[in-house]
């Protein structure tokens, strides 16, 4: 019994004991040092270090701790690593998704006799949170891009709006790149050109590159001075004067200017001592050497590149009748002289091409003879003469082929001279101006270079009357038949394996002739089907339409001298002389002319038959209709008594005097018409009879003298009758069709922009033709009219105008920016309205499509045509770059004409072959 209380009692103190050693949970608990873990939410995978710092009772002892990790109820160490000597620990995890309890251990151990009891950290959970898979961000798109022009004084100023990535923008002005921008916001300026100009943009980016597409954008010309018919700011003074008929000019070394007259005579314009010229002075007399009749005469003259040392000077003229009586044949010829300083030496006159003459050469079985020049009629002569920069002599000979038929062309089989190379007609030659053969670089060229057809440069041209040397290009002036004038460009440096057709007889301008059925091969013409394909003829680089008067182009120069400002130098200046105009236009390096604007209209530019640069640098021009010498220079001033726009500057001008129109004798005229012909003969005098007023409206209704005052009484001897009254002024226009109504006693004569609108009585008897209708485009218009008042009672006149209708809407869709299909099928839509209600069958009839190929070279362009399809507004047209492979765009264009006149053509589509980078699709991929 005693042994089994001792066992009871030992046992209770063993739990007592027990008790005392192993405190409550609560009181382990927090004992236990804190872990913290550096972050309290990583992602699945992500490395994280827990850090705790154990107790410091045993001194300054690095431990060994391990990571522990709980593992169905059992804690499983998973790492070691060992405290500091201050406690501290630090050991790395890799976060799971699965929740990891986790705890740091250092086990119990023994140091230097010491017993360290072991130490549990804290428990901490370390879950890794699931971060979603990355979503990749699709690529970006192409980006979008529209453009915009506005014209800020004379400064055009572009702007690009863009959406998506974009890293540049190129801008485009009528398919050439004007600038390139690399930061937002996109912008461009230029200097303003006169014309109407296409601009796009390109949007280039990460995803590609998009076309804008195209806007228009108007320029207008610079307004022609009302006072002076000279464009603003310009002026052209008269040389020197005294010449009879002169025709061609040419600049000696010392800056005298030698001149020929139609009849045979050279003269020379010399400087004076006092700064100015001197009268003319005959240095030459071939009148009877020369024929002179219609157009022939003595047309050309240019002087040797080398005439310091030789003295040359080479004249083109149309041989005398010949002795034979046969008057309406004849023979031309290029002749050499030398000058000794005051004269050109007759006894040195030398034959450079034409040797062989009279019916061996003008016979129809002669025409193909070497050196002949054959000419039937008198009329497209030989013409221009000029050097190229290395020396060869260019010789321009007309078609020698103008005369009366019952049918016109179609009668004149001799026309086609001009497509046979073997015969010195409506050709362009290249020669050695000391052999009169041609040089080894002509297309045709064999042998000695002594057969016709070695010395052809260009053919198919009806009458190259004048032409120049630019660069590289010969730019050629061909005067037209029936319909346009046009200018003709040929680049001299591109070796050719045919000479360049411009494809007279066959076609002018842009347009076959009227020859029948060429394809006929019983057609007297039928050597025109070949001129007429694709390809068989070079299209012209400009043209105009004839108007009245027709037309008689005159081939210029370039504003070269630096006095000439920025925005005109470097401009191409041309005239005509049946039309009476100057132009100036842009000339690009392949011969395309744009932006074409009236430099002097017809009462300033007096007939221009020859463009040069004068001596001293300045454009000069030759005038047939004043016998003078005349050059441009830029003023910079405006007229200071010039009327503003909307008003008319009126002026009185005497038709009475001893000469008066209505003095002459008219009995052999018919009488029922003799009434009307002074007033188709009178011409207003320059001189005005008072000062010039300003008038808003173009009338008058008065029995007297409007312009006489007490102090200035009509004193002449028909007062109050017998004169002219002249208006003059400019009207801001908007676009659209205008009704001018003419009405008057007596004669009126009416010009809006230089085109005649009515020349003829205007009373009551003529009613009918008094209302004139004229489609006219946006920007400011010159409008003169002219009333002649004979012996009639009152003087009468009004000239009023009201738009009558808007132009017709034209809007073109096609595939811009794109591929071409494999099958070079482009699918076009074109939209036609008209605000004055033409329906659309109707607007359709009139519609055209133009299609043309833009071969780049060098940054610009020149342009082929490919196609004009009339009357369809939707369909799809076949191209290809064959001939430019990688270095063409096409570009389509549509236009419309109402039933009234006016017509619109829309801004272009352009469209990308695959692999082509040039103009606007430069940069396409990206």
């Amino acid at each position: 019994m005693v042994r089994a209380l001792l066992t009871g009692v030992v046992a209770v103190l063993t739990l007592l004991s027990g008790a005392a050693a192993v405190p409550p949970a609560s009181a382990a608990a927090a004992g236990r040092p804190e872990v913290t873990v550096s972050s309290t939410a990583p992602a699945v995978g992500e490395t994280v270090r827990l850090r705790t710092r154990l107790p410091a009772g045993a001194g300054r002892i690095a431990r060994p701790v391990r990571l522990q990790r709980s593992v169905a109820g059992r804690w499983v160490s998973v790492a070691r690593t060992r405290s500091n000597r201050r406690g501290v620990v630090r050991i790395d995890h890799v976060a799971t998704a699965e929740p990891a309890r986790l705890r740091l251990r250092a086990p119990a151990r023994r140091v230097k006799g010491r017993r360290l009891p072991a130490v549990v950290s804290r428990v901490v959970t370390v879950t890794g949170t699931v971060t979603p898979a990355p979503v990749p961000a699709p690529p970006p798109g192409p980006p979008q891009v529209a453009v915009r022009a506005d014209l800020d004084g004379d400064r055009l100023r572009l702007t690009a709006t863009t959406s998506g990535r974009v890293d540049r923008v190129r801008f485009l002005l009528d398919g050439v790149l004007l600038a390139e921008d690399t930061a937002a916001p996109w912008q461009a300026e230029t200097l303003a050109r006169a014309g109407t100009h296409d601009v796009v943009a390109r949007a280039l980016g990460p995803g590609g590159s998009t076309l804008s597409d195209a806007v228009l954008v108007d320029v207008p010309a610079a307004p022609v001075g009302v006072d002076s018919g000279v464009a603003e700011g310009f002026a052209i003074e008269t040389v020197q004067g005294g010449l009879s008929l002169p025709t061609s000019a040419a600049v000696l070394p010392g800056g005298a200017v030698l001149v020929t007259e139609k009849a045979g005579r050279v003269q020379a314009v010399e400087p004076s001592a006092g700064g100015g010229h001197a009268p003319p002075r005959e240095v030459l007399d071939l009148r009877a050497e020369v024929y002179d009749e219609g157009d022939a005469g003595l047309t050309g003259i240019a002087v040797d590149p080398d005439f310091a040392a030789n003295g040359f000077v080479y004249l083109a003229h149309v041989l005398a009748d010949p002795a034979d009586g046969t008057g309406d044949r004849h023979s031309q010829q290029v002749v050499r002289y030398t000058w000794d300083g005051q004269v050109l030496l007759p006894a040195s006159r030398t034959v450079v091409l034409g040797a062989v003459t009279g019916p061996d050469c003008w016979a129809e079985e002669g025409i193909r003879t070497p050196d002949c020049i054959p000419l039937r009629g008198d009329a497209h002569t030989i013409g221009e003469l000029a050097f190229d920069d290395a020396g060869r002599l260019l010789v321009g000979i007309g078609d020698g082929s103008l005369y009366l038929t019952p049918d016109g062309l179609a009668g004149r089989h001799e026309t086609l001279r001009a497509q046979d190379p073997d015969v010195l007609a409506g050709t362009v030659l290249r020669i050695d101006p000391a052999t009169g053969r041609g040089v080894p670089e002509n297309p045709l060229y064999a042998g000695d270079g002594s057969g016709n057809a070695s010395r052809v440069l260009a053919l198919g041209l009806r009458n190259p009357f004048r032409f120049g040397v630019h660069g590289d290009l010969l730019v050629i002036g061909d005067v037209g038949e029936g319909s346009v004038e046009e200018i003709d460009v040929l680049d001299l440096s591109a070796p050719a394996a045919a000479p360049a057709n411009f494809g007279w007889p066959c076609r002018e301008g842009d347009d076959d002739t009227a020859l029948g059925d060429v394809t006929d091969p019983a057609s007297p013409w039928h050597a025109c089907a070949a001129v007429r394909v694709d390809g068989g003829a070079r299209a012209p680089s400009h043209a105009y339409p004839h108007a009245t008067g027709g037309g008689s182009i005159t081939a210029g120069t370039v504003l070269a001298d630096a006095s000439y400002p920025d925005g005109w130098r470097g401009r191409y200046v041309f005239g005509d002389y049946a039309q009476n105009r100057i132009w100036a236009a842009d000339i690009s390096a392949e011969g395309e002319l744009t932006a074409v604007e009236v430099l002097a209209d017809a009462t300033a530019a007096e007939g221009p038959v020859k463009f040069l640069t004068g001596p001293d640098g300045l454009v000069w021009t030759l005038s047939i209709h004043t016998g003078s010498l005349r050059r441009i220079r830029h003023t910079g001033a405006v007229a200071a008594d010039q009327c503003p726009v909307g008003t008319f500057r009126r002026t009185f001008h005497d038709l009475d005097g001893p000469d008066s129109v209505f003095d002459r004798d008219l009995s052999e005229i018919d009488p029922y018409w003799r009434w009307l012909f002074p007033y188709t003969e009178a011409r207003l005098p320059a001189e005005p009879m008072a000062a010039a007023t300003c008038e808003t409206a173009i009338a008058l209704d008065t029995d007297g003298s409007p312009w006489a005052t007490p102090d200035a009484p009509d004193d002449r001897a028909h007062p109050g009758d017998r004169f002219g009254t002249a208006w003059r002024g400019r009207l801001d226009l908007a676009a659209g069709t205008y009704r001018f109504a003419v009405r008057s006693s007596e004669w009126v004569r009416l010009w809006v922009d230089d085109e005649v609108v009515h020349d003829f009585y205007a009373n009551g008897i003529f009613d009918s033709v008094r209302d004139h209708d004229v489609a006219l485009a946006p920007g400011t218009h010159t409008v003169r009219a002219e009333l002649v008042h004979g012996d009639q009672d009152t003087a009468t006149a009004e000239i009023t105008w009201a738009r009558t209708g808007g132009p017709p809407e034209v809007a073109l869709t096609a595939p811009a920016n794109g591929y071409v299909a494999a099958t070079g099928e482009v699918p076009f839509a074109i939209a036609v309205g008209d605000p004055d209600g033409d329906d659309e069958a109707t607007l359709a009839a009139h519609t055209e499509l133009a299609v043309d190929f833009l071969h780049y070279s060098g940054g610009t362009y020149h342009a082929h045509p490919v196609q004009r399809l009339s009357g369809s507004l939707v369909g799809v047209v076949h191209v290809d770059d064959v001939h430019a492979p990688g270095a063409g765009v096409v570009r389509l264009r549509a236009s419309v004409t109402d039933s009234s006149g006016a017509r619109t053509t829309s801004a272009p589509v352009y469209v990308c072959f695959p692999g082509g980078a040039v103009g606007p699709c430069a940069g396409r991929a990206g």
